[in-house]
């Protein structure tokens, strides 16, 4: 009896220790993500000033994906980023931010949490021990104007359930509804050729 107890204490020391290492759930999530090589996210956009939501959804392949919100639609090939906007009628090119950890500035890499780029300020169990809240602080030149992340993370399935931006005390969130494997095209994240809207090159 006495060496159950041991064990069981043991393991429960583990997990404790698991739940408060911010950077080893961190590090988890980004390697069950990484996993699934291509893979679309469905989410909504709740932002203070906004009195309704904003659905959006997102497609990320290796360093390719396409992010789609309401009728603006951003993407990128690998090579170039485009913006198509609906209300302006135009389509922008520029070059890809590939060190950017925003996801409407590279989803590719928006949750991918690297030690030597953000600090864990804190992480919670919350939820009935179904979810960890994780706040964590970017570091210099990382995510300009973006004071802290929040990042919500499912304990079973090790995905993101919400990731939040603290904006001078301004908060935007983005509630994701589901994360799943994909099979995308190449032309998924190809260039838009839509007749009528004017082609801007920032390059």
């Amino acid at each position: 009896m006495r060496k159950l107890v041991t064990l069981f204490a043991a393991v429960l020391s583990a997990w404790m220790g698991y739940a408060q290492n911010g950077s080893e759930v961190l590090g988890a999530m980004a390697e069950k993500m990484g996993a699934m090589n291509a893979y679309q996210i469905d989410f909504e956009l709740v932002m203070p000033t906004a009195t309704d939501s904003s659905k959006g959804s997102c497609e990320v392949w290796g360093e390719k994906y396409v992010i789609a919100i309401e009728d603006m639609k951003q993407g990128s090939d690998g090579s170039v980023v485009w913006t198509l906007i609906g209300a302006n009628k135009e389509i922008t090119l520029d070059a890809p931010r590939t060190n950017s950890r925003s996801l409407f500035d590279n989803p590719t890499k928006a949750f991918n949490f690297a030690e030597e780029l953000f600090e864990v300020e804190s992480v919670e169990s919350f939820e009935n021990d179904s979810r960890w809240r994780l706040v964590l602080l970017p570091g210099e030149g990382v995510l300009e104007g973006i004071e802290r992340v929040v990042v919500e993370v499912d304990k079973t399935t090790l995905l993101p359930t919400r990731l939040g931006y603290d904006m001078a005390g301004v908060g935007l969130w983005v509630n994701i509804r589901s994360i799943a494997p994909s099979q995308p095209s190449e032309e998924l994240f190809a260039i838009p050729s839509v007749e009528g809207y004017e082609v801007i090159d920032f390059r």
